[in-house]
């Protein structure tokens, strides 16, 4: 059990993260909650080792996947140039990448949705913001037959071949290691159709770091090379 300093420098680096990583505030720019990639790189510029220091804020916040602002703007105009009318954001945990992509998604005209089953590692106490509903990701794509599903740091083993194999999907797009390695199942690496995005994967950081960042696309059974309406 922690005590003396290193027990106040736990709460210290507690209240820091909880203040650096947060749902926005009420009448907040939409995006404003997030930080720009300058400022990112600056502060894993002063800490010794980048991977330790994130997966602390990740366990501090309930937060794996730290998108920039430019993450985010990115990733619509990505979605704008695909002409994708349906988005789907599954595992979306506490909701800090949704409270910045519902408002981005409704000024484009796309439907989202956000959803999470609640069985993650996320602290239980910190809030979650309004936009997530709980619910199974297949359950939820089968409703909204999205074009794009984004799917943020799967559990180790979780396959995405499921949500691949849907009929209307065009792209799932994974955010986490390269390959699988702490996210999703390896073997989707090795069978599913796919392509990193280079751009995506150029902003944001995971909870082990930017060095292993990537953003995955996958292929879903409704791309135009499987037979499917191009987007």
């Amino acid at each position: 059990m922690l005590s003396g300093p290193s027990f106040r420098e736990h709460r210290s680096f507690e209240r820091f993260a909880r203040d650096l990583v947060r749902l926005p505030r009420s009448g907040e720019d939409p995006l404003g909650h997030l930080l720009p990639e300058a400022r990112w790189r600056e502060l894993t510029r002063g800490v010794p080792d980048e991977a330790a220091w994130l997966m602390a804020l990740s366990q501090a916040t309930g937060v794996y996947f730290f998108p920039s602002w430019e993450w985010v703007q990115t990733l619509l105009r990505y979605l704008k140039l695909l002409g994708v009318t349906r988005l789907l954001e599954a595992g979306a945990g506490r909701g800090y990448l949704t409270a910045a992509l519902a408002p981005g998604c409704a000024a484009a005209g796309i439907r989202f949705r956000a959803v999470d089953r609640g069985d993650g590692e996320f602290v239980s106490d910190l809030p979650v913001f309004a936009g997530v509903e709980r619910a199974d990701a297949l359950t939820a794509a089968r409703e909204l037959r999205p074009e794009v599903v984004l799917f943020a740091w799967p559990p180790p083993g979780q396959s995405v071949a499921p949500l691949c194999q849907t009929d209307f999907l065009h792209y799932l797009m994974l955010i986490g290691e390269a390959g699988g390695g702490a996210t999703g199942a390896r073997e989707d690496w090795e069978t599913l159709p796919h392509k990193v995005s280079p751009a995506l994967s150029r902003y944001g950081r995971g909870r082990t770091g930017a060095l292993s960042h990537r953003v995955t696309v996958f292929y879903g059974g409704g791309h135009p090379s499987r037979g499917g309406h191009r987007l």
